[in-house]
């Protein structure tokens, strides 16, 4: 940091909040009570929880069958599920065993069985009574086993689950020769030991960590269902192509009715839609595509452009006038387009400017629940985000069903990150899981786009350095595969091939220096900008002791490392001070993350469509007791960075050019002010007012009638004054609607030197 303020930003933020009206603190939306999506139409299914307690065991059988229904389990700990095991005390990786006891009625005789996963970290091989289910690998996807030739009635049932989580091969580059489809979960920047430590795989992520249940259904069952809306803006009308498997486990085939039917699912509207046709379902999987056509449908919009409007679609099969099976979908009507040629994103026609920020929950994901997903899509939304990037990995399904209906944005990653071994074996493991991440997640209107690796290993040239058996095409040949498999799969959404380091500056923390944010964008897709801030004191007392408050020791140093903080950019590359006091260092790295936010955001946003369309600040959370990139920190309490993005982000915005902090007395202060304007919304007969004060003095105010159009970003005047006195120096800018009603607020301090 080449110049420091004189005094902090802090303020200036709280009172944005305030004069917007936006909550400002996690307290805010703490309260907020989130229910997994609710209807009025039942599935004829009957669900059968296995959560609770289990019995665990940690390591290999050596030789025990503890599959065995025979075998004894009493001497083995208690554990429960839905959890990582790291959360239930278990510090552990590799192979642990779960065991669970439960009876079913004889009344179920005669019905199909299956048994469902809703996600385990990372391999898991199922026995039931014995009986081997099956194998899975990958944490994020459900799937399920057919148990019912397994089951017993009337009779002690034993589930068992053999969970292997392992670490990554050992050996100097490991980590360029992953195996492990974990991306931020196995190797990154803001795990427990950071990234590049030999710490950074500690605290492992596994265990069944998401619910476990057994579902009792009809021998004809819906595997998958596939919403795709296709818009007809012109006409006034909307099409859902409904693509369905439907699974025949019989010899004989069926004859059978296939019934959709649409109605609203979260606004008011009496119009309920049906339509029905005769199939033949053969024995084993059966492929169907049908449509169901709407007219004057409600749209779903991002927050900032009008409602979610979410439809609820039951997909019903019938043998004669009896539902045999049904599956309950939601959905929104919306087109997505991004316009590679224009460099522009389009929403049901409209052009969109995505103010976005990168997001890790958690590294153990058993811990967020709905409620918690609320209150961190309403800090978001507070903050004027309109997209979030689910960085290198895939999150908890309640997050996405809160985002579909506060009509927030979402960028998902797919779980790759860095370098991975490059043979045929994990690329075509890979393609198999990244085809699960868009067909598990594929009826989430909120997702627009898929980001299939994160600075792949061939386009980090950095990596070079860094290992010995590095070369230049190094899993190229994983990215182009990924791509050409997944990009046919789904016309509804944007495809990113992956996100390289041209989407990645970091200025002024990796590399140059954070006044390099005002120069010409080099690309128009942002995925990552912004800077480390310590947790407040409060929160930083809750990672360590009141000596290593204030590090002196190389060892102290060393948990300061483990617990992400970076010291060689903090104090070399970005030249934060420490100051004299813990106190002092928290607020003079939360002012610099304030800097730089305001900076990027500023600057990008007035470069909009030329080139720059996207931007995601890095990163909004801290994902675990740590001190990293996030506005927010692992307790949900924002540092001064998350209302700087909250000003950078409004909607409407006054923004603030400048080429220099300081300046010397007698030389000409030159600002620039604009107005941008994210809404399809215009502002005819506006008001720009700004006004200048030295300390408490009010030095000059103009007020300045314009028209704001939709969509739109100019500059409106030149500011220039060349005789100000020796001093510290605050620009407010202010836009307000021509009936006196406030769109937005932008601050801007600068030093006049003697």
């Amino acid at each position: 940091m080449k110049h420091r303020k004189k005094r902090a930003a802090k303020y200036q933020f709280l009172m944005l909040g305030m004069c917007l009206g936006l909550p400002l603190l996690a307290s805010a939306a703490a309260n907020i009570h989130s229910e997994p999506f609710q209807s009025e139409v039942r599935s004829v299914r009957t669900t059968i929880p296995l959560d609770g307690t289990w019995k665990f065991k940690v390591g290999e059988a050596k030789g025990e069958q503890r599959y065995d229904v025979f075998f004894k389990d009493k001497s083995w700990s208690d554990i429960q599920v839905p959890a990582n095991w790291y959360l239930q005390g278990y510090d552990i990786s590799g192979v642990a065993w779960y065991k669970k006891h439960f009876s079913l009625p004889e009344t179920l005789k005669g019905k199909r069985i299956s048994l469902n996963f809703d996600g385990v970290d990372y391999q898991a091989d199922v026995w039931l009574n014995g009986r081997y289910l099956g194998f899975h690998e990958g944490y994020f996807q459900h799937f399920q086993f057919d148990a019912t030739d397994a089951a017993l009635f009337v009779k002690d049932n034993v589930l068992t689950v053999k969970v292997n989580s392992p670490l990554e091969a050992a050996g100097e580059d490991w980590s360029l020769h992953k195996r492990l489809i974990k991306g931020i979960f196995s190797h990154h920047d803001t795990r427990p030991g950071g990234a590049w430590s030999a710490r950074g795989q500690e605290h492992n992520t596994g265990g069944i960590w998401a619910s476990v249940a057994l579902q009792i259904h009809d021998a004809v069952s819906i595997s998958q269902a596939k919403v795709s809306p296709v818009l007809d803006l012109p006409h006034h009308q909307a099409t859902a192509n409904v693509a369905l498997q439907i699974n025949v486990q019989q010899a004989a085939p069926v004859g059978a009715k296939v019934r959709l039917t649409l109605k609203p699912y979260n606004f008011a509207a009496t119009d309920i839609l049906s339509s029905q046709s005769e199939q033949t379902l053969k024995p084993g999987n059966n492929y169907l595509s049908l449509p169901i056509t709407v007219s004057e449908p409600k749209l779903w919009w991002p927050w900032e452009h009008g409602d979610a409007n979410l439809y609820l679609l039951e997909i019903a099969v019938l043998v004669g006038d009896k539902v045999i099976d049904n599956k309950i979908e939601t959905f929104g009507f919306r087109e997505v387009v991004y316009d590679a040629k224009q460099k522009i994103w389009l929403i049901n026609g409209k052009r969109l400017f995505l103010r976005g920020t990168n997001y890790i929950a958690t590294q153990w994901l058993s811990e967020m629940n709905p409620s918690r997903y609320a209150n961190d899509v309403a800090m978001m939304k507070a903050a004027n985000i309109n997209t979030v990037r689910i960085h290198a990995h895939i999150t908890g399904e309640a997050f996405y069903r809160r985002c579909d209906e506060e009509g927030v944005l979402v960028w998902q990653d797919f779980p790759l990150q860095w370098g991975y071994v490059d043979d045929a074996e994990f690329r075509n493991n890979a393609v198999r899981q990244a085809k699960d991440m868009v067909n598990g997640y594929y009826n989430h209107p909120s997702i627009i786009a898929w980001s299939l690796i994160n600075e792949p290993a061939w386009d980090a040239k950095w990596m070079k350095y860094k290992y010995k058996s590095y070369t230049e095409n190094y899993n190229k040949l994983l990215t182009d595969k990924l791509y050409s498999t997944i990009e046919p799969l789904d016309r509804t959404r944007h495809v990113h091939a992956f996100s390289g380091t041209l989407e990645h500056p970091w200025l002024g923390w990796y590399s140059g220096d954070w006044q390099d944010y005002n120069k010409p964008a080099a690309f128009d897709i942002i995925t990552e900008y912004g800077a480390q801030a310590l947790p407040n004191l409060m929160s930083l007392r809750k990672i360590f002791t009141e000596e290593e408050l204030w590090p002196t020791k190389e060892a102290q140093w060393e948990k300061w490392e483990y617990h992400n903080f970076q010291r060689k950019e903090t104090f070399k590359l970005a030249k934060v001070p420490m100051g004299a006091t813990p106190a002092e260092f928290v607020n003079n790295t939360q002012a610099y993350q304030v800097k730089v936010i305001k900076l990027a955001a500023e600057s990008y946003r007035r470069q909009r469509y030329q080139p720059v369309n996207s931007i995601f600040q890095f990163m909004f959370v801290e994902d675990w007791p740590s001190m990293n990139w996030g506005v927010v920190d692992y307790w949900r309490m924002p540092k001064t960075g998350y209302y700087a993005l909250q000003q950078a982000y409004q909607p409407v915005l006054p923004s603030i050019a400048w080429q220099q902090e300081n300046f010397k007395q007698g030389e000409v202060v030159s600002l620039g002010l604009w107005v941008i304007n994210d809404l399809h919304k215009a502002f005819p007969n506006a008001h720009l007012i700004y006004s200048l004060r030295n300390a408490k003095a009010l030095l000059e105010t103009s007020t300045l009638e314009i028209d704001i159009a939709d969509d739109s970003g100019r500059l409106v005047k030149n500011l220039a004054w060349q005789h100000l006195p020796a001093g510290h120096y605050e620009l407010v800018a202010k836009v307000e609607q021509a009936d006196g009603k406030p769109l937005g607020i932008n601050t801007h301090t600068f030093n006049v030197d003697p």
